[in-house]
């Protein structure tokens, strides 16, 4: 059985793992109300109108149903609203939004019936897992167009009949389920939610890559220090700082570097840049937490109080706060990349401190990793086209029942791209902080730097003769991704 609640972390957990979940007997009873709720309010107002269950959805909202057509009508109404096309979710993704979608229907406000709902729970179970086409969603309504590819599983008529494949019999939809089943945020709740967890590793590994470059560097700690941080105490700069000191050496006794009497911006600003990405970050892991606990339905049934009723007016399945909440962490991400890419060309190209020319071993013969910058540099440029807020835009739909939309699908998506990008990056920053490490003394073995320094080399073969840079570059992006980089070196 489930937690009532989940954060995203264990949401995440769930998805990428093999334990199963289940209904427990409380939530049956719920969603067994729930369901009589709505047949017996339906039995007692025969000629009432009820939005999405005996009429049509949003500019169709007054025209009814005829009674002998109910099963009819919600197969239609799932058929056409799976529109979507462009390539694939990743698998994940669209467990993800089963998930919420399994989070969102047991509560048992939707009216959705019992069997129904523990089919969906059985596919996510078995990981049978829906073909899903990412465009098509405006985070309005929900994501009405990614739950419908969903909800075409469930009743047999996707093109790759998953179900029958597992040996499991589609579902037939009654009276107002084809409506529970579109209405939610699930995609956008689902990439936020996985988007939250990556960035929680990505931030210490970019933490971790900056020490590798201010070491390499032979840069200053002082700007580091806790005395001078605790001027301007944001959380996240104190946060970045505090791993900053856990990490670097300090071998210098807080000296300048040879250079200046101050290291750039992209050394001694390492806190304020990464701590303000740590800012959004806390406050998407908050809105993601309350998103996945949340219901988003429309209509929806309430059974409290004397009289239970059928109610038509939600809106909790806008996405506003998730596209916003997506938009900003696009920002916070471009300044990590940005930072990153900055240090990368301060490791490459001024042959500091003995450090020879894009750090080639026969220089001229040997182009050392000049060109990794032409890559960080083109994800950067990348980063900054694709941060442009989606939030800002609205296409009004639906002949103007559904007039302000929050094109909060588009917003995550591309953070997530973003996302990707950024491990990239820092996976660029980490190959060049590293090759530059092996031209200055050798580190103390039982330090974090160390060790890290000892990961990349472990899995690089470019700094060889033979070496392919790109191959280096993803299996360093690879250990990111995945956490192994921060477990292996302490830091996680």
């Amino acid at each position: 059985m489930m937690k009532q609640r989940l954060a995203y972390s264990e949401f995440v957990d769930l998805c990428r793992g093999e334990r199963a979940i289940r209904l427990g007997e409380r939530e049956k009873e719920r969603i067994k109300e729930s369901r009589e709720t709505l047949e017996d309010i339906l039995k007692a107002n025969p000629r009432k109108s009820y939005y999405a269950i005996n009429t049509g959805v949003g500019a169709f909202l007054n025209r009814r149903i005829p009674e002998g057509r109910m099963e009819e009508f919600q197969e239609n109404l799932i058929v056409s609203h799976a529109c979507g096309v462009g390539g694939p979710l990743e698998v994940e993704i669209v467990k993800g939004m089963m998930l919420h979608m399994i989070l969102n229907l047991k509560k048992g406000f939707s009216g959705v019936r019992l069997q129904t709902l523990e089919l969906l729970v059985e596919m996510f179970n078995r990981n049978i897992i829906p073909i899903v086409p990412a465009k098509g969603s405006l985070g309005a309504s929900g994501d009405l167009v990614p739950q419908a590819h969903i909800a075409l599983a469930l009743i047999g008529r996707d093109p790759q009949r998953v179900l029958r494949s597992a040996g499991l019999e589609p579902v037939k939809l009654q009276m107002g389920e084809a409506i529970a089943l579109l209405n939610g945020t699930s995609l956008m709740t689902s990439f936020l939610a996985f988007l939250v967890f990556q960035s929680d590793g990505l931030i210490r590994a970019a933490d971790l890559a900056a020490a590798m470059t201010i070491e390499a560097l032979s840069c200053s700690p002082e700007s580091f220090g806790h005395e001078l941080q605790s001027l301007r105490p944001h959380s996240g700069q104190i946060a970045t700082a505090d791993d900053l000191n856990r990490i670097l050496l300090k071998r210098r006794g807080g000296k300048p570097s040879a250079h200046s009497l101050q290291d750039a911006y992209s050394i001694r600003c390492v806190p304020q840049v990464h701590g303000a990405f740590r800012e959004a970050l806390a406050k998407a892991r908050g809105v993601v937490d309350i998103e996945i606990n949340s219901f988003g339905g429309n209509p929806w049934i309430s059974t409290r109080g004397e009289h239970p009723e059928i109610r038509q007016a939600s809106g909790n399945f806008h996405g506003q706060i998730l596209a916003q909440t997506a938009d900003s962490l696009s920002i916070a991400l471009c300044g990590i990349a940005g930072i990153s890419e900055r240090r990368i060309d301060r490791l490459l190209n001024f042959g500091r401190d003995g450090l020879p020319l894009f750090l080639a071993r026969d220089e001229g013969l040997d182009t050392g990793l000049m060109i990794t910058h032409y890559t960080a540099a083109a994800l950067v440029s990348e980063n900054k086209t694709l941060a442009h807020p989606a939030s800002v835009d609205s296409i009004p739909v639906s002949g103007g029942q559904e007039d302000f939309v929050s094109m909060g699908a588009w917003a995550v998506r591309k953070a997530w791209e973003i996302c990707r990008n950024v491990e990239y990056v820092i996976a660029i920053e980490m190959l060049c902080a590293a090759r530059a490490l092996d031209f200055r003394q050798p580190l103390p073995a039982k330090s974090k730097l160390a060790k890290t320094h000892g990961i990349v080399r472990d899995h690089v073969s470019s700094f060889e003769k033979g070496g392919v840079l790109a191959e280096d570059i993803r299996k360093l992006c690879e250990l990111i991704r995945n956490g192994q980089l921060l477990k292996e070196a302490g830091i996680a």
